[in-house]
């Protein structure tokens, strides 16, 4: 408990320090521009190679994403679907998707490596060069998480039928998505602080903050789905949001847990350095 607190008070005093919050709002604007083209680019990779996988994904996402979110990927399906344009038409869209998502994760590393307060000696040239290669890996990781997400449920329910308890694999399997993904975003994460800053970190420096936020998903998933949206109102309230103030309030929070991330490890690798200072 007291551990949590000291937690807490090293967090607040970080945002009063750094000004996180307005990291925050640097990192969101570059996502914002870069999130809804980026996954009808993703869902157009999908189409071109695997006609038929496109529903079985966007049904995956639905059972494992809270619904608050799933409007923003049905907005960008719906977008990737929409009028067909000429190849030279999609192909400056394309080049303009890869330009916004790469200036995205590029942020997300400088933020990083600023809130961890360690100095920048990467150029220019190469801070894109790393935004490029990590975009790039995050795809495909994401892709691959999502193959080996239906191959499991493909398994598990089969072998669940075959014992006869299919009624018992309806009720605990959303837990179970829950935890993989949580588990999915943990390693993602992890392989991100490690790596954004020149220093790199090692991964138990960089599991913490991973854990932070995979714990947050988790836990706000789990509020939502057994209590928020049963007791209270939720689609009235959303109302007063709807459109684009909703879309900005929600990516600001996932880079706001995102920055934290990075506080919590630099909280446990400046108490980590304190504790082996002392043992000297």
């Amino acid at each position: 408990m007291d551990e949590f607190k000291n937690i807490l008070t090293f967090v607040s005093g970080q945002i009063k320090e750094n000004r996180l919050l307005n990291y925050a709002a640097q990192l969101s604007y570059t996502v914002l521009l870069a999130f809804i083209p980026l996954v009808m680019l993703v869902y157009n990779l999908v189409n071109w190679f695997f006609a038929d996988l496109n529903d079985r994904v966007l049904n995956t996402l639905q059972s494992l994403l809270p619904s608050f979110l799933m409007p923003l990927i049905e907005t960008a399906s719906h977008n990737a679907n929409g009028p067909q344009t000429s190849a030279w038409s999609n192909l400056v869209f394309g080049f303009l998707i890869l330009h916004l998502s790469v200036s995205a994760v590029r942020s997300l590393i400088i933020t990083i490596t600023k809130v961890m307060g360690v100095p920048e000696t990467r150029n220019y040239l190469v801070l894109w060069e790393l935004g490029f290669v990590y975009l790039l890996f995050f795809i495909a990781l994401f892709l691959v998480f999502i193959a080996l997400y239906l191959f499991t449920q493909k398994i598990i329910t089969s072998a669940f039928e075959y014992m006869s308890l299919g009624t018992l694999l309806i009720r605990y399997w959303r837990l179970f998505s829950l935890i993989l993904i949580a588990a999915y975003l943990a390693l993602t994460l992890t392989l991100l602080y490690m790596y954004a800053p020149p220093k790199r970190l090692s991964f138990l420096s960089a599991l913490p903050g991973s854990i932070f936020v995979s714990l947050g998903w988790l836990c706000v998933t789990l509020s939502y789905d057994g209590f928020i949206q049963n007791y209270f109102d939720i689609h009235s309230l959303t109302l007063i949001f709807e459109g684009p103030f909703s879309f900005i309030i929600v990516i600001y929070c996932i880079s706001l847990v995102l920055i934290f991330g990075s506080v919590v490890n630099l909280y446990f690798e400046d108490a980590g350095g304190i504790s082996h200072e002392k043992k000297r």
